[in-house]
């Protein structure tokens, strides 16, 4: 079963990191001119992040089944150590762009109509931003129940626990 659960938010954290890294780069582009501050900084950091996340989540997912492979990167810490410090950077980013797309959405404001591109990037970017945090939490708490399971702990091949799954 854990095997299933990890593929599966690993597979969920890939797919929407590259959908916000489309979001974040076209609101990285549309945001210059908008009524928050700080919008086009926290885009483009978010760019960045989301790139990063799901470049080395698709690493972490060709390393996820191999139960007999000695690799460093079939060891269950770089896994849950990964998603880890995803998770903790995508709760400051949720936190970051929740506190500026409000200011993109001033619709009473003069914008040249343009707010209305502004406000649902802001928002996107926001949502996806939570749902990585959600993602990136769920995945490290399934390696680590998974990797304590083995007695080994997070020194233990991440898929170690589907061979004890299979045979019990």
């Amino acid at each position: 079963m854990s095997f299933a659960l990890r593929t599966t938010f690993y597979s969920l954290t890939l797919a929407f990191g590259v959908f916000q890294t489309i979001v974040a780069c076209m609101n990285t582009i549309f945001s210059e001119y908008g009524f928050a501050p700080f919008m086009q900084i926290f885009a483009g950091i978010t760019l960045g992040w989301a790139t990063i996340t799901w470049i080395w989540t698709s690493v972490l997912l060709s390393y996820n089944n191999r139960p007999l492979s000695s690799h460093g990167l079939t060891r269950a810490l770089p896994h849950f150590a990964s998603f880890t410090v995803f998770a903790v950077g995508w709760l400051a980013l949720t936190i970051m762009l929740g506190q500026q797309f409000p200011l993109q959405c001033d619709f009473k404001a003069y914008s040249d109509g343009e707010a209305y591109l502004w406000c649902p990037l802001g928002a996107t970017s926001f949502g996806l931003s939570f749902v990585l945090f959600a993602f990136c939490v769920t995945s490290a708490a399934i390696v680590y129940f998974s990797a304590r399971r083995t007695g080994a702990g997070l020194s233990a091949n991440v898929a170690h626990a589907d061979k004890m799954e299979s045979t019990a």
